[in-house]
């Protein structure tokens, strides 16, 4: 919970976490536990952004019922439109990205990222940096599935590739 770090403490640690993900690069693997849309934003945009402006593309996974919203709060945090008509910002749905034909099996999730990767090199971009919520793995009951899929990334992801994953805390028991 980022409240609990930044209070536990007695120092002001606000900005930490937004620092540390902005400071994540390539081959990284970062997990945010969060329990409010809005601690979720102020951490996850940060890093989208960092691959931004270091020539990455980025993805953003969002639930289906999410992406609008979503798509609204990306554009009033300040991100271009831009980024979006260039193919450099991408806003995708995590039921469709995880979930195929309802099943999700990690081997499969990863070589999509692999292509999803080389396609947006061939395109120019330097890399790929993506953030992702894990929610859709408990909407479907796939927990088994998403502790494989976590397991299969570990901490270290493959070169030119650096990955957020989001976990709301209200639905973690």
């Amino acid at each position: 919970d980022i409240r609990f770090t930044i209070d536990r403490g007695g120092r002001d640690l606000a900005h930490e976490p937004t620092r540390y993900v902005r400071r994540l690069k390539s081959e990284d693997h970062a997990v945010l536990y969060y329990d409010t849309e809005d601690v979720k934003r102020e951490i996850s945009f940060p890093f989208l952004e960092a691959g931004l402006v270091k020539g990455e593309a980025v993805v953003y996974l969002v639930p289906e019922r999410k992406m609008d919203s979503e798509g609204q709060a990306v554009q009033r945090y300040g991100i271009s439109a831009d980024y979006f008509r260039t193919g450099a910002f991408t806003i995708m749905s995590a039921d469709e990205w995880y979930l195929r034909k309802g099943k999700a099996q990690a081997e499969t999730i990863i070589a999509n990222w692999l292509t999803l990767l080389r396609e947006k090199q061939e395109a120019g971009f330097t890399g790929l940096r993506g953030v992702g919520e894990m929610e859709v793995f408990f909407d479907n009951a796939k927990t088994k599935e998403l502790l494989r899929y976590e397991a299969t990334l570990g901490r270290q992801l493959l070169p030119n590739l650096c990955a957020l994953c989001l976990y709301d805390t209200n639905r973690l028991e």
